[in-house]
């Protein structure tokens, strides 16, 4: 009863789903505003926080209003409260809090997909985190924090998309193609050092279990990109880019990730277009408990 009459107070009589559809496309095309919208009630603040916290980006050049926030709410939201919310989860270069890294990671049970490029942690902690992540299925992760990829972990993930950042030039990547769901792999960035690398990209190409749809290598290096031309030009499947957030420059790269425009997969790059967003200007305003 009190909520339909908070209704009517406060949103007149429009249907319940059409509010929710309004408010929650609002948060997505503006999520600076979202904080202020979560005020408007009760009902709201529950439809908005889903969607603010649905995709949280650390680093990256994120504001540091917009960190200092997300980690005040950290230590004052229940972990159940994460747990439920977050569902892609990107730790970019530039968080340095390893203490908030592992809380968040720890709350975080239901993640889909996890963008890992962390400085501080260990990889015990990152497989720790992965063993108990058991909807994960998109994995973006800096080689040093992966450990060894024969680790027997790693053949029970159900891994779709692997990115693997800053590979070693010498390395063995043949026990990924042991993954069996494994659909789209990547690796960036890859320099005429990475001798062995072509001859993996071309192993990988022509399994069969799994078989890739789609094989990314980022690279600058001109020598490496004519060792592998050949093989780009007979499988559509092997894209080269020059970098992860090409044509976008990386801000504008994780800003539309955060607004779920933007896909590192996408097969439509040259479609993204730069946008001018709205700062978190409010965040500094809005207090604890109100990124």
């Amino acid at each position: 009863m009190s909520t339909d009459l908070e209704r009517k107070k406060g949103l007149g009589d429009l249907p319940f789903d059409i509010e929710r559809d309004i408010f929650e496309l609002t948060a997505r095309a503006f999520p600076g505003f979202a904080p202020q919208l979560a005020l408007v009630c009760k009902y709201v603040q529950a439809w908005v926080e889903a969607v603010m916290y649905e995709t949280v980006v650390l680093g990256a050049a994120r504001p540091w209003t917009h960190q200092k926030s997300l980690l005040d709410t950290l230590t004052l939201r229940p972990p159940t409260f994460f747990g439920r919310t977050i569902q892609h989860l990107h730790l970019s270069t530039g968080s340095s809090d390893a203490h908030a890294e592992l809380l968040l990671l720890g709350a975080c049970t239901n993640l889909t997909s996890l963008t890992c490029w962390s400085t501080t942690l260990q990889p015990t902690e990152l497989h720790s985190i992965l063993a108990q992540s058991p909807f994960l299925r998109r994995l973006s992760v800096d080689a040093a924090l992966l450990g060894s990829i024969a680790d027997p972990l790693f053949p029970k993930l159900k891994l779709t998309h692997l990115e693997i950042v800053n590979p070693p030039v010498n390395a063995d990547w043949s026990p990924l193609l042991a993954l069996p769901s494994l659909t789209h792999l990547a690796f960036g960035e890859l320099s005429a050092a990475h001798e062995g690398m072509p001859e993996f990209l071309t192993a990988a190409l022509a399994s069969t279990s799994p078989r890739l749809e789609m094989l990314i290598a980022i690279s600058r290096s001109e020598a490496f990109l004519r060792c592998v031309e050949d093989l780009a030009e007979h499988d559509e499947r092997l894209w080269t880019l020059e970098s992860y957030h090409a044509p976008l420059p990386p801000t504008e790269y994780w800003e539309g990730v955060l607004r779920g425009e933007i896909d590192f997969w996408s097969k439509r790059r040259r479609d993204w277009v730069p946008r001018m967003v709205e700062c978190f200007v409010y965040l500094e305003t809005m207090g604890p408990g109100r990124f």
